[in-house]
Formats: C-alpha cells, structure tokens, sequence
C-alpha cells in the first residue's frame, strides 16, 4: 500500500493531471489519495460520481490518452477555492483544440469535484471540391509510410484489399491510380461493378479518411500520361514502360478526421 502523504492543491491537482494524460498505474497510484471518496467529474453531458469510478477514468489507455499526452499543459492557478489547469494541443486529427480543469476541494484538502470541459475543433466548412488538407494528405500517403488502402469486389464478388502506392488527387472531385497490371483484378473488376472504397489512416497525426468512389479505366494517351506522370516516382519505377492502366475514381462520399479539422464531402447530385 503507498504511503500517505499531505499534498497542497495544486499538488493533488497536478497529480490528476499525470494520471489523466498518461493513465501510468504509479500515476494512478498518486491520484487515489488526492481524490474523495464522494467525488464527481463532470465532463461535458457526462457526470461520474465516486472514487472508484472517477479513478478509473485516469487509469489506463482511454481514447484521448494518445491525444492528452501531447498536450501542452499549464501549471496550476489558484482561483479563490478552486485550482484551474488549462491545456492546448497542437495538430492532431480526432481531438480538441483546448481543455481545461476546475477543481474544488472538500475541508482535508481532497479533490471534491472536477469540472473538465473540451474546445473541438472547428468542420471545415462544406465544399464541393476535396479540401487542400485531403489532397495534401493523399499525395503525400506513400512518402508518409501510410500508402492508400483500396477495396473492391472481383469479379466472383469477393471483397478484395490492396494496397495503392500511387494514388493521387487527379481533380477536384477525383482520384487516379496507376495499376501497374492492365490486366489486374482492379482493372477486371470495374468492368463490372465499378464501387470502389479507400482508406487512408495515420495514428501519429490521428487523421482518417474514410473514401467511396466509382472507378473506370481511361484508355486516352493524355489521361494516361498524366496520371503516370503523379504517380510517385518510386512507383513509376515499377512499370518503366507504362504498361499498367489508368484507374480514374470519382469521388462519390469522404468523411474523416485531420489537423485541420473534421472534413466532409460529398459529390453533386
């Protein structure tokens, strides 16, 4: 059993925060003896009464645990009978942009209550042409070790994942790929039925694009050469004498998560 010992309030307050953005058992450990047996979290519409369930929440690995740990934290303010902690974070995809802790004490000096309150970052407005954030982050998906995932149905109606190092924004409303096989099942199988899904996940940023689109292939030299031409080169590399088909999307649906914000699109009617 640890020791107890007398903590100041901010120093109790300092302690929920370790817990919060961590969830370390050693922090968690700390945390237990600042908190009351009767306290209550309340954070947003969600209120969580007792020690044992208020300890819970700052123990272990919860959804915003990735995000708290980069948070940049202030040191704690005494306001009149509460200690304030106020936090900023820096671009992350699926995260707030502040949050910020009140917290009141009971006559020993034990957390009482905490009122946690977040700032979520602001959609970016409705467009009809993939945001500058989306084109950045498709273009870049091979060189950030994050290349594009793609499905499709075959043509015996098998769902069917690849992975497509050379996909790009090819319009404002499209995407292309270069197969490097004309004679592939992706190739095959828009003959067909054209539905395509894609995926583009990178955890570090917490950014998600979750992609439906139609495909069909472009037999015109032009269309050809240009989507060859932004592909990667390392994926250029692979077909040296172009032999592979030219893999047009149109963008039906995205909806996901970035540094800039919520994003959402969808093509005209």
């Amino acid at each position: 059993m640890v020791a107890t010992m007398n903590r100041t309030r901010t120093q109790a307050a300092e302690a929920y925060v370790k817990a919060l953005r961590t969830g370390e058992p050693s922090a968690t450990n700390v945390v237990s003896q600042c908190l009351a047996e009767d306290v209550v979290l309340k954070a947003g519409n969600d209120e969580i009464s007792g020690h044992a369930n208020v300890l819970a929440r700052v123990t272990g690995q919860w959804p915003m645990t990735p995000v708290f740990v980069q948070g940049y934290w202030s040191a704690p303010q005494e306001d009149g009978d509460r200690v304030l902690i106020n936090a900023e974070f820096g671009p992350l995809g699926a995260a707030p942009t502040k949050l910020s802790l009140a917290f009141t004490f009971n006559a020993n000096g034990q957390i009482q209550r905490i009122e946690q309150q977040v700032t979520p970052q602001t959609p970016l407005p409705a467009s009809d042409k993939l945001p500058d954030v989306v084109r950045g982050l498709i273009n870049g998906a091979l060189a950030n070790g994050t290349p594009m995932s793609v499905s499709y149905v075959d043509e015996s109606g098998q769902p069917v994942l690849s992975l497509r190092g050379s996909t790009q924004v090819y319009s404002d409303t499209q995407l292309c790929i270069w197969v490097r096989n004309a004679e592939g099942g992706i190739v095959k199988a828009m003959q067909k039925n054209p539905k395509l899904a894609l995926l583009f996940r990178d955890s570090k940023l917490r950014s998600t694009l979750l992609i439906q689109g139609r495909g069909h292939v472009e037999t015109s030299e032009d269309v050809r050469n240009r989507v060859y031409e932004l592909a990667p080169e390392v994926e250029q590399n692979h077909d040296v004498n172009r032999r592979g088909a030219a893999l047009i999307i149109d963008v039906v649906s995205l909806q996901g998560t970035t540094v800039r914000g919520p994003v959402r699109f969808a093509a005209s009617a």
